[in-house]
């Protein structure tokens, strides 16, 4: 098997994603860079386990670490950047309109994600 061409180009924004995100943090310590890009790389890593690049792991311990290292980087590290979505001068309107945008276009971009590591871990049932 294969990466499809759309796969490659997912990974890709993965990998701008976390770049940016590493742009945005006004602290880059080496550490942080390194657990945002082992972050993106572990994403990637599922779609390559998926797609027959590499071999399945052994174990599921694995893939569970994996996600909950991507959880940890992505939710608790980064919770500091949450600020963006949240402005004091918008209205309550603009406010629900911006968050209601961000649920939604965080779900169709995590979609294939979240596909290809509930397939993953299919394996090992």
């Amino acid at each position: 098997m294969h990466m499809p061409w759309w796969v490659i180009l997912y990974c890709g924004l993965i990998f701008a994603s976390a770049s940016g995100t590493i742009m945005m943090r006004k602290d880059r310590s080496m550490l942080y860079i390194i657990a945002e890009y082992l972050s993106a790389a572990f994403a990637i890593m599922f779609f390559a386990i998926y797609y027959g690049v590499t071999p399945y792991p052994e174990t599921i311990l694995t893939p569970i670490m994996m996600i909950l290292f991507i959880l940890f980087q992505e939710v608790w590290i980064n919770k500091e950047m949450y600020h963006f979505f949240h402005n004091e001068e918008d209205s309550p309107q603009e406010r629900k309109a911006l968050l209601s945008f961000t649920i939604l276009f965080s779900l169709a971009f995590l979609s294939p994600f979240l596909w290809v590591i509930m397939e993953v871990f299919k394996h090992f049932l």
